[in-house]
This record gives C-alpha cells, structure tokens and sequence, in this order.
C-alpha cells in the first residue's frame, strides 16, 4: 500500500495484492456525504477487493464540500480516470467502485466520462449508492425506524452542502436522472443495499431505469444488514460474503 502521490491532480492511496504492474485498476471513491470521508475510510474494503480481484486499487481523495461543492468531486473522479487512460490502462481494464455517495459518484464519473467522449470502463459497483439528492423516495418513511446509519435530516444537510444551490436532478449530482440514452450506454452494473436503509430505493429505482433503457444492472438487496455495511469486511461475514460478490462481477467483467 502506498499514499502521498498523486494522479489526476489530487492526492490518491494506491494499493495493490502484489508488486509489478500492468494489472487491472479499480477506481475506488469513498463515501461521506460529499463533505467528509478520506481514502482511509475505504482501505480495508479496497484491500480486500485488491486482493481478490488482482487489481490495483485507487482511492482519490476528492475535493470535499463545504469548500468545494459540486461538481468539484465529479471533476476530480474523472481527471483521475482520464490520466489512468493516459498513462496506458485500457478502459476495458478499469472498473469504478463507490460506497455511499461514493457509489453516486462512481455513477457520476462515468456519465461524465461518456460526455466528454472517452471510452467508459469495464464495469461499475455501486454500495449502499447514494443516487438521488432529491430524497423524495418512499425509503425514507419506510426504512425510518430500521436504518441506524442515516436520515432525511442528516442527508438533506449534506445534499445542501454539496449542491449548494445546484438542482438535485442534475444527473452529474444524482445519476438516478439520466437520461436513458445514457443509462443504456453505462457498461455493466452492480448495485448492493441492504432492505433496511434509507437507501434501499435509490438502488432499486436506478437499477428499474437502466434495465427499462436495456442496460445492464443487477441489484442485490441484501437482508439483516445495514448502510455500507461492506466497509466492515475485516469482522462482518456478511460484508466478506457481499465484497465476494462484488468481486466475482468486477473479475467476470475485467479484461
């Protein structure tokens, strides 16, 4: 594992199962509501995918708000992919991975990827995804007493805080309202979230769009578990059967 270089212009953790390159990479962005979080956050949920997959893994440390609202975060996400392409790794070679907001932003990343006309990666997986600033989804009634993690409450601050006056369904903001062309054009898609967040729909609503548009997204709602609950892969035996999961597809799809 390594940290303190930077790609893309921003600071980045890199980690890889082994030494020598020319491996498949994973473009790992953490989650935190757009105004908190580190790379650090993801570490061991990056390792154990870096070790499972044989990727090297990259972890950004993406401009946060406050001081630096959308589409600050999206902007670094894709400067980072767009020099991964340029030092030599195939598209087909990189998949994107986020948890939380991280999962909206890898989504987000790659919506902007195919708008500025570079070849969108291998794959994409998205845990826990925060996918609609809007926050109107039925989930947050439903899942209100069940979702010790988050709130409407917390998560509408965050949403302020990042759009900063910036419409929430802007698809760069919140990918669940891209348009279907671009939902069609997304390479292979994995969405996990447990039942019980407040999340829960995001998923299922963004996976329903992509199918409807005949893209390819497959959604695993998992039981008993809670947000983001892969970030625990080191102690939970339900974040080290999901990160499997999610291993299995990145390596199905990898070149």
């Amino acid at each position: 594992m390594s940290s303190g270089q930077l790609l893309g212009g921003r600071p980045v953790l890199r980690i890889a199962s082994a030494p020598g390159g020319g491996r498949p990479v994973l473009l790992h962005l953490h989650g935190g509501g757009y105004r908190s979080g580190s790379p650090a956050l993801s570490r061991p949920l990056a390792a154990r995918l870096s070790r499972l997959t044989g990727c090297e893994v990259v972890v950004p440390a993406y401009r946060l708000a406050p001081a630096h609202p959308f589409p600050a975060a999206v902007q670094d996400g894709l400067a980072v992919y767009a020099e991964l392409l340029r030092h030599g790794v195939g598209a087909d070679r990189i998949a994107v991975v986020g948890e939380s907001a991280g999962g909206g932003l890898a989504l987000a990343v790659v919506l902007a990827a195919r708008r500025a006309g570079l070849p969108v990666p291998a794959a994409v997986a998205g845990l826990s995804p925060w996918l609609d600033l809007t926050l109107e989804s039925p989930a947050f009634e439903r899942c209100a007493a069940t979702d010790p993690v988050l709130d409407r409450a917390s998560l509408r601050h965050s949403a302020s805080l990042y759009l900063a006056g910036a419409d929430p369904r802007d698809p760069g903001a919140s990918p669940l309202f891209a348009d279907a062309a671009s939902l069609a054009a997304l390479p292979p898609v994995l969405l996990q979230a447990s039942r019980a967040e407040v999340l829960a729909d995001d998923a299922e609503r963004f996976g329903a769009r992509v199918t409807e548009a005949g893209g390819e997204c497959r959604v695993e709602m998992w039981e008993a578990t809670t947000h983001c609950w892969q970030l625990a892969v080191d102690r939970l035996p339900e974040a080290v059967a999901a990160v499997g999961s999610v291993a299995e597809f990145l390596t199905q799809h990898l070149a």
